[in-house]
């Protein structure tokens, strides 16, 4: 009985130990209700390129204008990212602001438009030192555009490069028109002249004008702020002999130039004008500049002096008085030949008696131009023998 009772009891303690196994969390259960591991997403392969990007190899400019390159029209309904490299040495402009910046101010995509934006008054003309630094800039902004748009289509670059001109200075009182603008000046006009410099249509914050002069300096030239003057007694000290500045005009920022140009200033020995004579090596002056002809007939006068005689062009009549009153030479009886200056009178019966004051001017190769008058005095001969 007592064996029999002790086997029983084995057998329940047993049973009871599965039954509490059963009912507890522990670590050999298998938990049917455990989140299941996603799968991968399927990738997606491209199915082309992008539209190739249509830029030149090289964009030239001149300083101050503005370069605009369409981006395929697709671009915009594609979800395309852009990314420019700039692969120039980074140098530094100033303490606050090296060439990478630089470039990445005046070089980026305007999505708005769908265009790649130049702005060249963001940048500098390539190729020039620094005044300040004496770094030098490229000879050209080197550029990559590349264009994404993943992950259905792979991606599209471009590399082109950048190159900007300097602009051109204008002188204000020259004719720019010219490459090497000049004006002749004479040496006793030297302290009443300037030259005005500007610079159309570019952004003048945080420039500053400079002024070089070529050959040996002689401290005679002024430059303060745009204009460019003369002190006392410039060029040949006698004031005898042609003598001519050659300048360089530049606009600078940061030390860098954004335009320049070269212009010349000649002074010359004071230029005469006049109805006579004028002997060099006496300074003496005759006129003749007062004239006694008979009315009514054909008369021509004696040519003008232009001296020195190398400046002489040509000549013209400016306007004509009569006794102090504006004559009216309608009938066109008084000219001037252009070439030599000699003035006509036609054989006429109109003219009556009297003072008539012609003002001629006489334009020199010089481009200045000069003023002087000649009197004719019209009285009845004595005998009337002009033709009728």
């Amino acid at each position: 009985m007592t064996r029999f009772y002790a086997k029983r009891m084995a057998y329940f303690a047993v049973l009871l130990f599965l039954l509490t196994a059963c009912d507890s969390d522990d670590d050999f259960m298998i938990d049917t209700d455990a989140e299941k591991v996603p799968e991968p997403p399927e990738e997606i392969e491209p199915v082309g390129y992008l539209a190739p990007l249509q830029l030149p190899d090289t964009i030239k400019l001149t300083y101050g204008e503005d370069f605009r390159g369409e981006l395929p029209n697709e671009y915009q309904s594609m979800n395309v990212s852009f990314e420019l490299q700039f692969h120039n040495e980074n140098i530094e402009i100033t303490s606050e602001k090296n060439l990478q910046k630089v470039l990445g101010m005046g070089i980026y995509i305007d999505a708005a438009t769908n265009q790649l934006m130049v702005d060249s008054q963001e940048l500098y003309p390539n190729n020039f030192s620094s005044s300040i630094t004496g770094k030098r800039l490229p000879d050209a902004y080197k550029v990559t555009l590349t264009a994404s748009s993943s992950p259905m289509y792979l991606p599209v670059s471009k590399t082109f490069f950048i190159k900007i001109a300097p602009a051109r200075i204008q002188i204000e009182e020259m004719d720019n028109s010219m490459v090497i603008p000049f004006a002749y000046q004479m040496y006793k006009d030297s302290e009443a002249i300037a030259y005005h410099l500007s610079a159309p249509a570019l952004n003048l914050e945080n420039t500053q004008w400079q002024l070089h002069q070529n050959g040996r300096p002689d401290e005679k030239v002024i430059l303060q702020e745009n204009a460019v003057s003369f002190a006392e007694n410039p060029g040949d000290p006698a004031q005898e002999a042609e003598w001519t500045y050659d300048l360089i005009a530049s606009l600078e920022r940061d030390g860098y130039a954004l335009a320049t140009r070269q212009f010349r200033v000649r002074f010359i020995p004071e230029i005469k004008f006049l109805y006579g004579m004028y002997y060099a090596d006496l300074d003496l002056t005759i006129l003749t500049n007062r004239l006694q002809i008979a009315l009514h007939q054909d008369y021509q006068s004696p040519a003008p002096q232009i001296y020195p005689e190398k400046y002489k062009k040509s000549f013209s009549i400016l306007s004509i008085e009569k006794d102090g009153t504006a004559f009216n030479n309608e009938e066109n009886i008084i000219t001037i030949d252009p070439e030599t200056g000699r003035i006509k009178v036609a054989h006429n019966h109109s003219l009556t008696q009297g003072e008539y004051l012609i003002k001629v001017e006489a334009q020199t190769t010089t481009g200045l131009s000069f003023e002087t008058n000649l009197t004719l005095v019209m009285s009845q001969p004595s005998e009337d023998d002009h033709e009728h």
